[in-house]
């Protein structure tokens, strides 16, 4: 499946007003009308055409994007136009509120060249929300997992899609809904200055964390900014060589895996150090091959 096969699978899912007694989604004409995953990736992701070849970094992934109809978003809703009409001059954050400019500062522990506020932020980063829905009325509270569910077939197929090498969740529930697991204390572990981990269900290899949204209530939870920034410092630590390693090396290796050749030969693949790739075979099981990544992808032909 290609990225816009699930955006358009996700638009055509919800052209139809749903919701619980505390929460009610409406269609979206300015998502409909566009062609990403979500409004909050015309911030960081929709830059990237080349998402289906090379994937990307870090997925960002928040609860739900709030009521695009209130009076402090028209504004935004008409940056939105102008960004899927083409004007590359106009920036999603442009008005960034105080909650936008604290995501920038923990998106600074992955290095002080990672900018969010620019096209080319310093990474491949993809920014969405778990629930595709655009509420009317008050832009928090109300959520449940049975709501976020109905869209986890969406976020599903997004992360086989766009294959990130980690996942950040903002907030317990969306933590939650993407690891599958239930967490006890997440916010004193958060107070810590450590993150929540887990691997994503559907895909091992995919590390996924859990901090605290960087709104004022986020903040307070885990005792200060100061506490966010370790967390984030944390996950920068962990998933430096991740990051840097060569393009395609995450995604063309991952688990060891080997081949049988016609002749019978098993030829064996598995992760080396620094982007490496060893290869042994069952005909010369003393000897052990050394390539990059990059050339496995070019003799593999992605």
């Amino acid at each position: 499946m290609k990225y816009k096969d699930v955006v358009r699978k996700a638009q055509n899912a919800r052209k139809k007003a749903y919701g619980n007694r505390d929460v009610k989604f409406f269609p979206c004409q300015t998502w409909l009308d566009g062609d990403q995953i979500n409004l909050w990736t015309y911030w960081q992701g929709y830059q990237l055409n080349d998402i289906d070849e090379k994937g990307v970094d870090i997925l960002l992934v928040g609860q739900d994007w709030g009521n695009p109809t209130t009076e402090k978003n028209v504004d935004m809703m008409k940056r939105i136009r102008k960004i899927q009409a083409g004007d590359d001059s106009i920036r999603y954050d442009e008005n960034a509120s105080p909650t936008d400019k604290n995501m920038a500062k923990m998106f600074k522990s992955f290095g002080d060249d990672i900018d969010i506020s620019k096209n080319d932020p310093g990474l491949r980063l993809f920014f969405t929300n778990y629930s595709l829905g655009y509420r009317t009325g008050s832009e928090t509270g109300g959520m449940t997992k049975e709501l976020m569910k109905m869209d986890k077939p969406f976020f599903d197929d997004l992360v086989l899609t766009i294959n990130p090498k980690i996942i950040i969740c903002l907030g317990q529930l969306t933590f939650e809904m993407v690891s599958g697991q239930t967490v006890i204390g997440f916010c004193k572990q958060l107070m810590e200055g450590k993150p929540l981990e887990a691997c994503f269900p559907l895909m091992q290899d995919i590390k996924v964390y859990g901090v605290a949204h960087c709104g004022s209530r986020g903040r307070q939870n885990v005792g200060g900014i100061e506490n966010m920034q370790k967390a984030w410092d944390y996950i920068a630590k962990d998933c430096h060589k991740l990051l840097h390693s060569p393009t395609g090396f995450n995604k063309a290796v991952g688990k060891p895996f080997a081949i049988k050749k016609p002749d019978g030969t098993v030829v064996s693949f598995e992760n080396g150090e620094d982007g490496q790739v060893l290869i042994t075979r069952s005909n010369r099981p003393n000897e052990t091959m050394i390539m990059s990544a990059d050339m496995i992808c070019r003799c593999l032909g992605i």
